[in-house]
């Protein structure tokens, strides 16, 4: 049965914008855009937005260093090996996306940029990330798929920094200074070897959003001490057990569990009554509490690939459910009025 595709389905690889960034991408989508340095300079006082992305570039041309004005540049998908020197004398600079390149390192001077906002350094080779703790006034930071080992002390300098995302690099510990970022909302650490959290993360104040998909915790009674979070991800961790701790997460909308070995569902997450979207696909589940009921936002249920010899019945009578995966399990049987216009994947 073919899956309805929901606007608001969350995938890791999805991107999330915040109302920050939301900002920034309409201020970038109403400007020109310059796709060559020679045409930026010929209205060099106008000009704040060049694109040089995907143009098998190796350095930039020294004249770009000309453009005093400029505030945002794409230099992504090139054959770039450091950020260009030239960049670094450009003040006026608040976005810099580079991702997809063969940078190794971050140049101390980047400082110097203090108007800097927002970096993207996405599919580089970069290994260290401490020079980028000095820019005071970036809120937005994408280091994923790296070769970044360590999150710096230093991290707790970036006092601006909401969005941060370092998915997939080689990180074994969660920095305990990253809970001192007290306007932080997106943090992204999926794919890296992460097997705890310190009991600091309830410092958090402003966390919404939490990816902690393919690391090694096994254990997320910490996570539970989030109470901000609005998403939270743990896809492929391991997970032997829900807390029951989980009730505090009362602001969740969206928990992705999917890909561990739950074999039961505790009776307190039913009191995460704004769940809107639930995955504990790909489990070892048999059962479902009868408390279920509760979840009375709940609009997609993805119940696959795990052990159900039937559904509850009592997912009928959830208002908002409008689809529920059911596939691979040892039956795909449901009670007739809970497909009731219900997509069933």
């Amino acid at each position: 049965m073919k899956r309805l595709i929901l606007s608001f389905a969350i995938t890791l690889a999805a991107v999330f914008t915040s109302y920050a960034q939301d900002y920034n991408d309409q201020w970038l989508a109403k400007q020109r855009v310059y796709t060559s340095v020679e045409e930026a300079l010929s209205n060099a006082d106008k000009a704040e937005v060049l694109d040089l992305s995907n143009q098998g570039m190796s350095s930039l041309p020294a004249d770009i260093a000309l453009l005093k004005g400029l505030k945002a540049i794409y230099i992504q998908g090139n054959t770039l090996t450091a950020i260009p020197p030239e960049l670094l004398q450009l003040t006026e600079l608040r976005f810099i996306f580079a991702d997809q390149n063969a940078i190794a390192k971050i140049p101390g001077e980047i400082a110097g940029l203090k108007k800097l906002k927002r970096i993207s350094l996405a599919n580089n080779r970069i290994s260290e990330i401490a020079p980028l703790t000095n820019c005071a006034q970036l809120e937005s930071a994408t280091l994923s798929n790296n070769l970044i080992y360590t999150i710096p002390a230093t991290i707790s300098n970036m006092k601006s920094l909401k969005e941060l995302d370092l998915s997939f690099n080689k990180i074994t510990a969660f920095q305990g200074a990253l809970t001192n970022l007290k306007d932080l909302e997106v943090l992204m650490l999926a794919g890296n070897l992460i097997p705890t959290l310190p009991t600091t993360v309830a410092n958090f104040k402003s966390l919404k959003v939490l990816y902690l998909d393919n690391n090694k915790i096994r254990d997320m009674t910490q996570i539970c001490n989030i109470t901000t979070l609005t998403r939270l991800s743990l896809s492929g961790c391991g997970l032997m057990s829900i807390p029951a701790r989980i009730s505090q997460l009362y602001n969740l909308q969206r928990l992705i569990l999917s890909h561990n070995s739950l074999t039961s569902v505790p009776t307190d997450i039913t009191k995460l009554t704004s769940l809107v979207f639930l995955d504990l696909s790909n489990n070892r589940l048999t059962r479902l509490p009868n408390e279920v009921v509760k979840f009375e936002s709940l609009y997609d249920l993805n119940l696959c690939n795990n052990l159900f010899a039937q559904f509850p019945e009592l997912l009928q009578n959830l208002p908002a459910l409008k689809a529920i995966g059911v596939s691979g399990n040892r039956t795909q049987m449901v009670p007739p009025m809970l497909g009731y216009e219900r997509d069933l994947y």
